[in-house]
């Protein structure tokens, strides 16, 4: 749906797997933005803008790539506000709303959350043997683990924090 979304609609719309992936990426980094907030309980980030973009863009002869740059504004904003510690929620809810009406959904399903949670130590343990794996330098079984996760769903990105694991399906 992004893809579509992605070219306005009085435009030619040019299919390739490289572009269909690309929204696949955008998708990840607006389901990102919905990510639980910090507990810090700051000021709250305003969505006021981003909204009114949006909805300017919707009345523009429904020109829904500017109506998504706003979305994607709107995330960007959020994360950063969540990093700074400010309180995200209400623009976590505006973001969920405004995909809503292009009909894209950043909110988990609930048998996905529940798959997730219930996975989530045996992940972790794989995760754990993956790290030993790699200290003992013993690359290919840990590429081993990693890839029978990723064909499982399961993307790890490795980072100077540690590695951490989402969900892709």
């Amino acid at each position: 749906r992004l893809f579509f979304l992605s070219s306005h609609y009085r435009s030619p719309l040019f299919y390739s797997e490289e572009s269909v992936r690309a929204q696949e990426r955008a998708l990840r980094r607006l389901r990102q933005a919905m990510r639980a907030g910090s507990a810090a309980g700051g000021a709250a980030l305003d969505a006021a803008a981003c909204r009114e973009r949006f909805i300017a863009a919707m009345n523009d002869d429904l020109n829904t790539p500017r109506a998504l740059a706003a979305l994607f504004d709107l995330a960007r904003e959020i994360n950063r506000a969540r990093d700074g510690g400010a309180s995200v929620s209400a623009a976590q809810d505006e973001l969920a709303n405004l995909a809503a009406a292009l009909g894209i959904n950043l909110r988990a399903d609930e048998s996905a959350a529940e798959r997730t949670v219930s996975a989530a130590p045996f992940i972790d343990l794989l995760i754990s043997a993956r790290a030993e794996l790699r200290a003992a330098r013993q690359f290919a079984l840990a590429d081993r683990i990693r890839d029978d996760l990723s064909n499982l769903g399961v993307t790890l990105e490795d980072g100077p924090d540690g590695t951490e694991w989402r969900m892709v399906r």
